[in-house]
């Protein structure tokens, strides 16, 4: 990736794009099966699974147009540790409130219960980051089956038959459920769904909003990389370590040194960036809709923060990374990998769900969960 001025202007954007539209529709993964386990609501599963079809045929279009090559597909070593790292992800998310994603648009509307799971969340990925070399890859390694990660679009079809041919199973589905014209009255309501001052409106239609985050992540995979945010919140923390002991200290470590491997030195890229931005266009969104409020959590929401953040943070290297490179990036690049994730998330979900907050709604309702 180059590291000029303009490359980070064009993450800028994306990151903004993200945080805008997360927040625009209160899109969290984590939510999207929560909420479907406990009180049947499939509102936020309907977008997820809009997104996860917008990024096949995304991902697919590109590859036929030979854009990108499968090369270019964010691929994974394959084997136990994805839904090992996934089940865990799938725990410390629903434990801390919010998915990686979720997490950080909350961040700028003024949570500051998230505040405090994105930084325990990167604490995490630095614990393991200290204890990859040896414990953690003598506990990994054998885990792995392949090597090299796994893509469908490596089997000998067009690139555009997988993606076209699951979509329209997604497709059929959906109208075995809802009929004809629940289908299309469904696609109607998404796209009119309108206020006279759409930036004003509180809440936009979630569906239309995963189909838009699938085609900006799809152009950002044209014009940048492959979508992430785990991996560049391990990086950020690294520049904060080097502030403290010395950029010695990152190049000293076996998985932070990888992690800057194509880096000129230890600082913040344009991933970073979009982090950042993803943040600002979250809080930019909130304002405009008159949503943004600093919201303190109740000390007994604290040790909830904390815990799930910092599994989130070493789940999610263990796995790796979170729902939205394995949701967009990995099951839009058909990666068999992201697929173990994605599983292991839903597994991990309906663990705390089931087993440990029978009613895990009444966590996130926020006159419980925040001081006046």
């Amino acid at each position: 990736m180059a590291y000029t001025w303009d490359v980070f202007l064009i993450a800028a954007i994306f990151g903004f794009l993200y945080g805008f539209l997360l927040q625009k529709a209160d899109f969290c993964f984590v939510a999207s099966i929560r909420d479907w386990i406990s009180v049947k609501d499939t509102r936020i599963l309907n977008g997820v699974l809009v997104l996860i079809a917008t990024a096949l045929l995304g991902w697919g279009l590109v590859l036929t147009l030979d854009i990108k090559t499968v090369s270019d597909i964010w691929t994974v070593p394959l084997g136990g540790a994805n839904l090992l790292g996934g089940i865990l992800f799938g725990i410390g998310m629903t434990i801390a409130g919010g998915c990686g994603s979720g997490t950080l648009y909350r961040c700028g509307m003024g949570y500051l219960q998230f505040w405090i799971v994105l930084l325990f969340a990167i604490a995490g990925n630095m614990l393991f980051a200290l204890l990859y070399d040896p414990w953690g890859r003598d506990v990994l390694q054998p885990l792995t089956l392949v090597e090299s990660g796994y893509t469908l679009f490596s089997w000998p079809l067009p690139y555009y038959v997988l993606p076209v041919g699951i979509v329209a199973i997604m497709v059929a589905i959906a109208i075995y459920r809802f009929g004809l014209s629940g289908f299309f009255g469904g696609i109607k309501s998404a796209l009119t769904d309108w206020e006279r001052n759409p930036f004003k409106q509180s809440h936009w239609d979630i569906r239309l909003v995963a189909f838009l985050i699938g085609v900006v992540a799809t152009v950002q995979f044209v014009l940048m990389s492959n979508v992430s945010i785990t991996g560049p919140e391990t990086r950020l923390g690294a520049v904060a370590l080097a502030q403290i002991f010395g950029d010695d200290f990152v190049f000293n470590n076996t998985y932070l040194n990888s992690m800057f491997a194509d880096f000129p030195r230890v600082g913040l890229g344009p991933e970073e960036t979009l982090i950042i931005f993803l943040v600002i266009g979250s809080f930019v969104a909130a304002l405009f809709s008159g949503s943004f409020k600093i919201r303190i959590p109740r000390v007994s929401r604290l040790p909830f923060a904390i815990g799930g953040g910092l599994l989130m943070g070493i789940s999610s290297r263990i796995a790796p990374g979170c729902n939205i490179a394995n949701v967009i990036t990995g099951i839009g690049g058909l990666s068999l990998s992201s697929v173990l994730v994605l599983v292991g998330m839903i597994i991990g979900i309906y663990i705390v769900v089931a087993f440990v907050f029978k009613m895990p709604l009444m966590l996130f309702q926020r006159g419980d969960a925040y001081e006046d």
